[in-house]
C-alpha cells in the first residue's frame, strides 16, 4: 500500500502585513483616497499607531500636503511621544523648513529615546552645524558616520564641519565600490574644503577624462581654478559651464 505523503498546511500570510503592502502600492500609484480608506482597518487589526502614522505621512506627502504630513507626525507623537522614528521625521521636516532649533530639539529627543539612532545623530549634527555649533556638530556627525557608513547627508555635512575626516570617509566609501559621480563630486568638494586643491583638480581631471563629469563637476572645476588663482582657466571653465544657460537682454 502506497503511503500518502503528509502535506503541511501552509501558514497564511499575516493579513495586516498584506494590507500595509496594499496601501503602499496604492500610494505608489497615486490612489491616495483609496489608501486612506484602508487605514481604519489597520487600526482595528491592532497595527501599532506608529506604523499607521507613517502611512498617513506618506499619503500626505504624496498629495503634496506638507501641513497634513506635519499634523500626522504631531498626532502620532501625541499618542507615542517617545517614538524615535517619528521624532526623526519631525526633525527632518524642521530642518527642511530651516527651523534649526526645532530640528535640533526633535533630533535630541530621538537620541534620548534611542541612543543608537544614527539618523537622529546625523540630523542633530546638521542642525548644530547650521546653528554655528561646529564642535558639537562634528561629534554628532562623526558618530553618525560610524553608525551609518556611506550616508550621503551625513558625509556631506561632515565635509563642511571636518573636511579631512570627510575625505577619509569618502575614500573608504569609494574603495567599497561606491564610485558614482555624486560621490566623486562630494570627494572633490571635501578636498577643496580641506585646502587640497591639487588633489581636487586631479580628481576632476580623472572624472572628466572618464566621461563621468556633470554640471556639478564643472562648477567644482571653476572653484578649484579660483582657489589655485588660475584666473584664465577659471574664466574658461566658467564660460564653458554657463554656455547653455539662457541669456537675457
Amino acid at each position: 500500500m502506497t503511503a500518502v505523503p503528509h502535506l503541511q498546511e501552509a501558514t497564511p500570510p499575516d493579513f495586516s502585513t498584506t494590507l500595509i503592502e496594499r496601501i503602499r502600492s496604492l500610494i505608489g500609484r497615486g490612489q491616495f483616497n483609496a489608501a486612506s480608506l484602508l487605514l481604519p482597518t489597520l487600526e482595528k487589526l491592532g497595527v501599532p499607531a506608529e506604523r499607521i502614522s507613517f502611512l498617513r505621512v506618506e499619503i500626505a506627502l504624496g498629495r503634496g500636503d506638507q501641513d497634513a504630513a506635519r499634523s500626522a507626525i504631531d498626532a502620532g507623537l501625541a499618542r507615542d511621544p517617545h517614538s524615535a522614528d517619528l521624532l526623526v521625521l519631525r526633525a527632518r521636516f524642521a530642518l527642511a523648513n530651516r527651523d534649526l532649533v526645532g530640528a535640533a530639539l526633535a533630533a535630541a529627543d530621538a537620541i534620548t529615546a534611542a541612543p543608537d539612532h544614527g539618523a537622529a545623530k546625523s540630523l542633530l549634527g546638521q542642525a548644530l552645524l547650521a546653528l554655528g555649533q561646529t564642535e558639537q556638530a562634528v561629534i554628532c556627525l562623526r558618530e553618525a558616520a560610524d553608525d551609518l557608513p556611506g550616508d550621503f547627508g551625513t558625509i556631506e555635512a561632515l565635509t563642511t564641519a571636518a573636511p579631512r575626516e570627510a575625505v577619509a570617509a569618502i575614500r573608504e566609501w569609494i574603495a567599497g565600490g561606491h564610485a558614482g559621480t555624486p560621490i566623486r563630486n562630494l570627494l572633490i568638494n571635501a578636498l577643496l574644503a580641506a585646502g587640497e586643491t591639487e588633489m581636487a583638480t586631479a580628481e576632476i581631471r580623472t572624472l572628466t577624462a572618464a566621461g563621468l563629469g556633470d554640471g556639478q563637476t564643472s562648477l567644482l572645476a571653476v572653484k578649484a581654478a579660483i582657489d589655485a588663482e588660475n584666473w584664465s582657466e577659471a574664466t574658461t571653465l566658467f564660460n564653458a559651464t554657463t554656455r547653455h544657460l539662457p541669456r537675457h537682454a
